[in-house]
Order: C-alpha cells, then structure tokens, then sequence
C-alpha cells in the first residue's frame, strides 16, 4: 500500500471537475502542489469518451469520483449507471490505488437522486480498490439556488415551496466543505476506509433554513410552504426539467418526509463542518439579482 502525505507532489484525476465539488477539490489539490488530472467535457475529457478517460486515470495515484447529473437524458438512471460503468472500467484498467466518491448521506435508501451515487458504489465495491472511501454527503447548501430557485421563487411570491417537509431537520453541507473534505481523504497518509458521512455544519428545517435565506437576500416576510408531490413535479416539469428527474427529486423528498434515515452515523466533530447556511448564503445571496 502506498503512503500518501500532503508534502509529497502525487497525480489525481477529478472527475468533475468544473462542478462545484469538484472545483474545491481540485483547488485544494493544487494548492498543495498536487497534479491533476481534470475530467470535464470543457476541459477535453468528458465521461462519454472512454479512451480518454482511461487515459487519464493511468498511472494516476488516486481519484475523486462521481456520478454527475445529466438533465439532458430521458431516463436518469440509465444514464447515471452508463457513467458509472464507464467509471468502474477506468478504474479496474488503472488500478489506481485509492478512490474517493462522492456519495449521497441517503445512498443507502438507493432512492431518488442518490441513486446514481449508490449504483457506484456498488462497482467501486467490486473493483477490488486497494484504498475505496465513500464520502456521503448531506443536502448541498446550493440545491436552495442551482435547484429549487429560491430567490426568485422569495421575490415573485413572498413564498419558498418545496416538496420537503417543513419541520423535520435536514443534513446540510456546502461544497467547498464537501470538497476539502474529499481532497484531504485523497491525500492523508493512513486514512480510514469505507463510508464516512458528512453532515455540515447543522441539521435545518425548511422552515428555518428558509428564514437565513430571506435576511441574507435582504428579503422581508417570506414563508416557507411544502407543495404535494404531483404539483411540485408539474412545476418541474413547467421548468423543463426531464421527467426521470422530476420523478426521482420527488422520490427523494417523499423519503425524506416519511423519516427514511438518511445520516446512519451520529453528527460528531468528524461529520461536522465550518460553513454555516448563514455564511454560505451572505455569499451566496447578498447584493445577487435574478
């Protein structure tokens, strides 16, 4: 097995790498004076091209991988396990020594979004990595604006809808943690194997989460209200979402609503981390236009 330290200048490959994680990822790594190894069709190695993406892993001394959301296929988890199939046969061919995936904190449910996470999970088992680490991640602080359009849904209407329950709290993490997080179980010595969890800094309620939006946006009196889950999916599908992800969005928050555990761990200082939503959202919102 190899010994891995941040001093030491080693090869990653990150697969998405212009997403948001990814991009962490790859900052963190290069800061320490780390080569990477990008995958992104903008930066000339897409998922789709399979010899440039064994490529890439060849010889490479670890990898963050994940299954990237492709809102532009009919039939979503088609499509996240075609990925995933590409990614496993990269991997065996490499025989990069350690992986780190970016997993959902509901994965285990295989429901949902997440279920692309989880069905890579399962290849990464049978790829007989040396070094596997499945990072579980909680609710991305940006699904508030990249997904679920909270500022403009606050200023048209005063009022954030969602399908999720109002009351019960939700694991909630930001990207630049999630992605720190990622880059250092790729390049500590001895790391531990296996699930870890990631929970962010708090468990939230829609409800309060909704209230450290509205004052980071400058935004006064604005409620939150859970929609049922076929007028949340004809919203969807008003906005030109595909109808697989539609339906798995819907299928993640009924889940979720039925108390379906997501975090299988406790929150300790390990799965605990420092943005906090107020923080995330002053940056993410404050002075921000539709």
């Amino acid at each position: 097995m190899k010994n891995y330290q941040l001093s030491e200048r080693r090869t990653y490959v990150v697969v998405g790498a212009t997403g948001k994680t990814g991009r962490e990822v790859e900052r963190h790594l290069t800061s320490h004076g780390h080569d990477v190894r990008a995958v992104a069709r903008s930066r000339g190695v897409g998922v789709d091209d399979a010899v440039a993406l064994e490529r890439a892993f060849e010889h490479a001394d670890g990898a963050f991988v994940l299954v990237p959301f492709d809102l532009a296929s009919a039939d979503l988890h088609a499509r996240d396990d075609a990925i995933a199939e590409r990614l496993e046969h990269a991997i065996r061919r490499s025989g990069v020594p350690r992986v780190v995936l970016l997993s959902g904190l509901n994965a285990h449910l295989r429901r949902g979004t997440s279920l692309g996470a989880a069905l890579m999970e399962e290849r990464l088992r049978a790829c007989s990595v040396p070094e596997p680490i499945v990072l579980r991640a909680g609710w991305f602080m940006e699904n508030f604006t990249d997904g679920l359009g909270f500022r403009a849904q606050a200023e048209n209407t005063g009022v954030f809808r969602t399908p999720f329950t109002a009351h019960r709290p939700m694991p909630t993490v930001a990207a630049r943690d999630v992605g720190q997080r990622a880059a250092e179980l790729l390049t500590q010595r001895h790391p531990r194997l296996g699930v870890h969890e990631l929970h962010g800094h708090a468990d939230l309620t829609m409800t309060e989460a909704t209230a450290i939006l509205a004052e980071a946006a400058g935004l006064l009196d604005v409620a939150y209200e859970q929609v049922g889950y076929e007028a949340a999916r004809a919203s969807m599908l008003a906005s030109g979402m595909p109808p697989s992800f539609a339906d798995a969005v819907v299928e993640t928050a009924r889940s979720f609503n039925d108390a379906q555990p997501w975090a299988l761990a406790p929150r300790d200082d390990e799965t605990t981390t420092s943005t906090s939503l107020r923080d995330w959202a002053h940056a993410a919102l404050a002075g921000a236009t539709t």
